[in-house]
């Protein structure tokens, strides 16, 4: 996988986030996708307790729950901690079944941690409201599915 490079040419928009201190980071990608990163200081395994508590905190369940750590270690290689949740609640799919079924396509929400070093970790996630922008009467769902991940986010850093 090729690592982004956060520049000005991709549209970086810097936003300061108040709780714990976390800095965020909005990337729009050449194709329009919108990532949000935050890094945190913290180590990484309080921050996933933390994201999981977050998780369980807003009614969400994780229906996922790839190790990339674990995976790179099956071909050899060793990384710092790295994975990633798949969330979601079943309520909120019920606007995309009536409203556009092909936004199923972006469910569950993806959630990536990963271990940057020096105590801090990296979480990454592709910002709801873009990734339910093309489909029909989901802003509103979006928005809500944001404000969801902007809390759990900061949890972690808190």
């Amino acid at each position: 996988m090729a690592r982004i490079r956060w520049s000005v040419g991709f549209g970086l928009l810097a936003l300061p986030f108040l709780a714990g201190g976390a800095a965020a980071e909005e990337v729009k990608l050449p194709s329009g996708i919108v990532i949000v990163e935050k890094v945190v200081n913290k180590p990484y395994a309080a921050t996933v307790a933390r994201i999981e508590a977050a998780v369980k905190g807003a009614n969400l369940i994780i229906v996922g729950e790839p190790n990339y750590q674990l995976m790179q270690r099956m071909v050899g290689r060793e990384i710092k901690g790295a994975k990633a949740y798949f969330i979601f609640r079943p309520n909120l799919g019920i606007p995309i079944f009536e409203k556009d079924p092909n936004a199923a396509l972006e469910i569950p929400l993806k959630v990536l941690i990963y271990d940057k070093g020096g105590n801090q970790t990296v979480i990454r996630y592709r910002k709801p409201s873009n990734a339910l922008a093309d489909y029909r009467g989901l802003d509103s769902l979006g928005k809500q599915l944001d404000d969801i991940l902007n809390q759990i986010t900061d949890a972690a850093a808190k």
